[in-house]
């Protein structure tokens, strides 16, 4: 996840017994569609635009994916944190949710990321 910066907003998502995990909840703020994600005890909050086509990003399934591996090896990523992805529901496109990362182009394929915190019982998003 990012740092939250000087100049970031606090923003209320939810209180934190109305967000359950494995929910995705969709926020606008300040014009930008963002979506906030709870996956596995964790949040994570990325903007809710794919760079491919502009598709509803965070309307994708939550998922680990298959690495790269040899003939007859299955790699699964999905019980790694750090390996937790997006699916762009368009066109299958796979985005880290911890820093917004393509899983096929890392180096020049990214969607902005946000932090996003629980703080005294709320789910508090920063922009």
């Amino acid at each position: 996840m990012t740092t939250k910066s000087a100049t970031a907003t606090r923003h209320v998502v939810a209180p934190l017994e109305e967000f359950p995990d494995g929910e995705t909840r969709i926020v606008e703020v300040k014009g930008r569609s963002i979506g906030v994600i709870h996956d596995n005890g964790t949040f994570f909050a990325l903007r809710n635009v794919c760079p491919h086509h502009g598709a509803p990003l965070c309307a994708g399934r939550v998922q680990g994916f298959m690495r790269p591996s040899e003939p007859h090896v299955y790699d699964y990523s999905g019980d790694d944190a750090d390996d937790r992805v997006v699916l762009c529901p368009w066109h299958g496109y796979k985005f880290r949710l911890k820093d917004g990362r393509s899983v096929t182009e890392p180096e020049t394929s990214r969607v902005r990321t946000y932090e996003v915190a629980v703080e005294d019982g709320e789910v508090v998003l920063y922009v």
